[in-house]
C-alpha cells in the first residue's frame, strides 16, 4: 500500500519537502466548500500553495469539494470547477460527503447533479470520500438501490481505525483509505488525516490518466 495525506487550512503552512521525504506519496487537498448557511463559495486560503507545493516535490495530488445540500448542485458544480480551473492535478478530484440535510432519493439527484456536471467538464469519474455509517444513513437511507448509479467511482473510504475496512455497496471495494485523523507527519504542525492506496505505484498511476 503507498502512503498519503488530505489536508486543508487547518494543517496551516506545510513543508512539503519533508512531507515528500517522509515518504507521502500523494495528497488530497481542499479546494472550495460553500459553508453553512452561505451562499457564496469559500475557496481554501492554502489550496493554491499546497497545489504548487505538491508539484515541485513530486507529489500526486487531487482536489477535493466539501459537498453540502443547501446549495443547488448546479452552482456548487460551477464553483468547483472555477476554483479548480488551471491548477494541474494528478489525481481525479474528489467530492467530500460527510454532511447533508437531505436523504435518498432527494440526496443522490443532488449528487448525480453535482457528478454529471463535474465529469462532462472533466472527463474523470470523481472520486467519492464518504464513511460507511454516513453512506448508508443518508445516500442509500431506505433503499439500496438508490445507490446504484454510483457503480464505477472510485472510494475513498474514511474508517478511523486498524481494522480494514469492508464492503461498501454498490462499490467493488476501496481505492484510497483514511484510517486516522491523528496522524503525525514531519513538515506538519498539526494533526492531520493519514490514508492509503490499496495498491501498488503502477495502479497508483493507472488512476491518474483515468477516463470516465
Amino acid at each position: 500500500m503507498i502512503p498519503g495525506i488530505d489536508v486543508s487550512h487547518w494543517q496551516g503552512l506545510i513543508d512539503w519537502k519533508l512531507v515528500s521525504t517522509a515518504g507521502y506519496k500523494f495528497a488530497f487537498l481542499k479546494a472550495s466548500e460553500f459553508p453553512l448557511g452561505k451562499k457564496d463559495i469559500w475557496i481554501d486560503d492554502t489550496f493554491s500553495y499546497n497545489a504548487q507545493s505538491c508539484k515541485l516535490n513530486n507529489i500526486l495530488f487531487a482536489p477535493y469539494h466539501f459537498y453540502r445540500t443547501h446549495i443547488a448542485p448546479e452552482v456548487q458544480a460551477a464553483g468547483f470547477l472555477n476554483a479548480i480551473k488551471g491548477i494541474p492535478y494528478d489525481l481525479p478530484p474528489a467530492v467530500d460527503l460527510e454532511v447533508s440535510g437531505i436523504t435518498g432519493t432527494a440526496y443522490n439527484a443532488q449528487l448525480m447533479a453535482f457528478l454529471s456536471i463535474v465529469e462532462a467538464k472533466l472527463g474523470q469519474k470523481v472520486i467519492i470520500y464518504t464513511s460507511g455509517s454516513f453512506w448508508r444513513s443518508y445516500a442509500i437511507y431506505d433503499k439500496i438501490a438508490n445507490v446504484d448509479w454510483v457503480i464505477g467511482h472510485p472510494l475513498w473510504v474514511a474508517q478511523w481505525s486498524l481494522t480494514w475496512p469492508g464492503p461498501l455497496y454498490p462499490f467493488a471495494g476501496w481505492h484510497f483509505w483514511q484510517f486516522t485523523d491523528k496522524g503525525r507527519v514531519p513538515g506538519i504542525k498539526t494533526f492531520v488525516d493519514l490514508n492509503y492506496f490499496g495498491s501498488d505505484p503502477v495502479e497508483l498511476y493507472k488512476l491518474c490518466k483515468a477516463q470516465a
